[in-house]
C-alpha cells in the first residue's frame, strides 16, 4: 500500500515539499532576523519566478481581452435603493433544499479541500451535501433577490454563472434581480473546485488539450457528470423556492460566539458576532432560520476519504429536528478555526465529536429564537459589481490556465492598445452589498475575507510583514450599521490577506498566501466593496422623492 502524504490545500504539486524544507534549513542555520527574512523573500520571489516561467508557457490564445469578456449570468440587483420600504409592503420568502450527491455517477469522486497523493478518493458518505435556497421579496416591485448556499468547498463564478444561465426563462418570468450562490466551504466534500483530484495525469493531459485547442477534452479534480447533476439541481432548487414563496415577518439577532472559535493569524481578530434570521410565515407551515457563522469547516483533516458536510451539517440538522427550514452561511473565516475543547464531552470520536459541536451550536440558535428579536422592516436593497483582480500569484494562475480550476480570466492591456501583446491577467469576480431592512448589511464576498478588514483591527506599519499601512477603514465602520459577511459568494478566489501584510508562503503565520490572488487581492476587493456602498447612496430613493424613469 502507497504511502499517502497529505499537504493543505493552497501549495500544488509544483515542488512544495523543497521549499518547505529550505524553509527549515532556513529556521535552522540563521539567526540573524534580517537575514532570514532576506533569504526567505528571495525564495519566494524564486518559487514564483519558476512557477510564472511555466504559467507563461501554457497558451493562452482562449483567455479574452477584457474589453472581450464575457459578462452573460451576471446580475446587478436591485436597480436603485430604498431608505423606507414601499407603502402597503409586506415580506414574501420561499426556501427549498435538495442533495447533490447523484444516486448513480461514472468515474471517480475526490473529496476537495486537501492536496494528496495518491487523491483522496470517495469512499463512502458519512452525511448529505445539499444545496439551500431562500428567495427574498420586500413587495416593492423592484423583483426578487436568492441568496442559496451548498455544501461544498467552493464553486467558481463560472460555474455559478452557469447555474443563473439555467435560470434564465424563470428570471425574466419572475422579475428575479440577483441569484447569489455561496459555499459552506466544508473540506470533507465532493470536490467542485478541481484542485484535489490526479493533478499529475491532468496536467498531463490537460497541455496536449490546451495546445491542441481542445479546451472540452481538459479534466480536474471534479467529476463533469457530478457537476452537471449539482447545476441542474441547484437550479430546481432556486425555481423551487420562488415558487413556494409566502408571506411572512423577518427578525434578525445577533449572538456571542467568541467562546465558539479562534484565530489561527495574527493579528488573531474574529467576527464575534454569529447573526440569525428567523422568517415567521403567516400561515402555519415551519419558520426558516438562516445561521452566519464564520470558521472552517476542516474538523475531519486531511485523510478524509468519506464525504461529510462537517459541523454546518449539524447545526442545520438540530434546527430541522427542531421543526425549522435551516440555511449556514460561512461568514470571514480566513484563518479561523473552531475552539470545539469546552462545548463537547471528553472521549467522543472525530466524528462524534464534530456532531457534539454542530449540535452545541444548533442548540445555541434554537435558545436565540426563543428570545425577542429585532424586526426587519419590508426592505431589500441588492447592489453587485463586477470586479477584477491582479493575478499576482503565479501558482494560482498556473492551476487556472491548465483548466485544474475554471475560475475566469481576463487580459488586460497595459499600454491602452487592444489585442496588445503587453497585458496583465486579471481574475474576473463578483462583490456585492445587501441590506434586509435599515439595521442589517450583508457584504458578498467572493474569498475567504481576514475578518480584520472587517471590523478593523489591521496590522500597521510597525507589525506588518510589508512594513506599510493598511489604506482601508473597517467594512464596519464604512455602512455604519451591523455589516456581516457571506463567504465564498459567488466565487472561490482564495483567502482575501491586507496588502500590507501579505507575506512569503515561508514565513511563520503566512499560509494563506498561497491560496490567494495575490498581494493586491484585498484592496480590489475592499475597494469594491467600498465603491458599491458609495454606489449604494447614489442610486438611493428616499420616501418623499419620486423614482426617475
Amino acid at each position: 500500500m502507497k504511502k499517502k502524504i497529505v499537504i493543505p490545500f493552497a501549495i500544488s504539486a509544483m515542488g512544495t515539499a523543497g521549499f518547505f524544507a529550505a524553509k527549515n534549513k532556513i529556521k535552522n542555520t540563521l539567526s540573524d532576523q534580517k537575514k532570514k527574512r532576506e533569504l526567505i523573500d528571495k525564495g519566494d520571489r524564486l518559487v514564483q519566478k519558476i512557477v510564472g516561467g511555466i504559467a507563461d508557457k501554457v497558451p493562452d490564445n482562449m483567455i479574452p481581452y477584457l474589453n472581450r469578456y464575457e459578462y452573460d449570468g451576471f446580475l446587478e440587483g436591485s436597480g436603485y435603493f430604498l431608505n423606507a420600504p414601499a407603502d402597503g409592503a409586506k415580506w414574501q420568502m420561499g426556501f427549498a433544499k435538495h442533495s447533490i450527491i447523484p444516486e448513480k455517477v461514472s468515474g471517480e469522486l475526490y473529496v476537495g479541500g486537501y492536496l494528496a497523493y495518491p487523491p483522496n478518493t470517495v469512499s463512502g458518505f458519512i452525511n448529505d451535501q445539499l444545496v439551500r435556497a431562500a428567495a427574498f421579496d420586500d413587495g416593492s416591485g423592484r423583483g426578487i433577490n436568492v441568496f442559496a448556499v451548498i455544501d461544498c468547498i467552493g464553486i467558481s463564478n463560472t460555474d455559478i454563472r452557469r447555474i443563473r444561465t439555467l435560470l434564465k426563462p424563470l428570471i425574466a418570468e419572475k422579475n428575479i434581480v440577483s441569484i447569489n450562490i455561496s459555499a459552506t466551504h466544508c473540506h470533507s466534500g465532493v470536490d467542485t473546485q478541481g484542485m484535489w483530484g490526479k493533478l499529475t495525469d491532468a496536467i498531463k493531459i490537460n497541455k496536449k488539450a490546451i495546445a491542441d485547442g481542445r479546451d472540452e477534452d481538459t479534466v480536474s479534480g471534479k467529476n463533469k457528470e457530478f457537476m452537471e447533476y449539482l447545476f441542474d439541481t441547484a437550479a430546481k432548487t432556486i425555481a423551487k423556492a420562488v415558487d413556494e414563496m409566502q408571506a411572512g415577518r423577518l427578525y434578525f439577532s445577533l449572538v456571542d460566539i467568541s467562546d465558539y472559535v479562534h484565530d489561527k493569524r495574527p493579528p488573531y481578530i474574529i467576527d464575534d458576532k454569529m447573526t440569525v434570521m428567523r422568517f415567521t410565515p403567516d400561515n402555519v407551515s415551519s419558520e426558516t432560520a438562516a445561521v452566519f457563522f464564520a470558521a472552517h469547516p476542516t474538523c475531519y483533516g486531511g485523510r478524509q476519504r468519506e464525504v461529510s458536510a462537517d459541523f454546518p451539517y449539524y447545526i442545520c440538522a438540530e434546527l430541522e429536528k427542531n421543526g425549522y427550514n435551516a440555511m449556514f452561511f460561512q461568514g470571514a473565516e480566513a484563518a479561523v478555526a473552531t475552539d470545539r475543547g469546552k462545548h463537547i464531552p471528553e472521549g467522543l470520536s472525530r466524528h462524534g465529536g464534530i456532531e457534539a459541536y454542530g449540535r452545541v451550536l444548533g442548540k445555541l440558535v434554537l435558545e436565540t429564537l426563543k428570545k425577542p428579536a429585532k424586526e426587519i422592516e419590508p426592505m431589500l436593497n441588492v447592489t453587485l459589481c463586477e470586479t477584477f483582480v491582479p493575478s499576482d500569484n503565479k501558482i494560482l494562475e498556473l492551476g487556472a490556465k491548465m483548466r485544474l480550476v475554471n475560475n475566469s480570466l481576463a487580459k488586460v492591456c497595459m499600454d491602452n492598445e487592444e489585442d496588445s501583446k503587453n497585458y496583465d491577467l486579471y481574475f474576473g469576480t463578483e462583490v456585492g452589498l445587501a441590506e434586509f431592512g435599515s439595521e442589517l448589511k450583508f457584504a458578498l464576498i467572493p474569498g475567504e475575507l481576514c475578518p480584520e478588514l472587517l471590523v478593523g483591527g489591521a496590522y500597521g506599519s510597525d507589525k506588518a510583514y510589508c512594513g506599510t499601512e493598511w489604506k482601508y477603514p473597517s467594512m464596519r465602520s464604512a455602512v455604519k450599521v451591523h455589516l456581516t459577511v457571506i463567504g465564498l459568494c459567488n466565487d472561490a478566489i482564495g483567502y482575501i490577506v491586507p496588502d500590507n501584510d501579505f507575506g512569503s508562503v515561508f514565513a511563520k503565520d503566512h499560509y494563506e498566501e498561497a491560496v490567494s490572488a495575490g498581494q493586491r487581492t484585498a484592496s480590489n476587493i475592499v475597494g469594491a466593496f467600498m465603491r458599491v456602498a458609495e454606489k449604494a447612496e447614489k442610486i438611493r430613493i428616499y420616501k418623499d422623492q419620486k423614482i426617475k424613469e
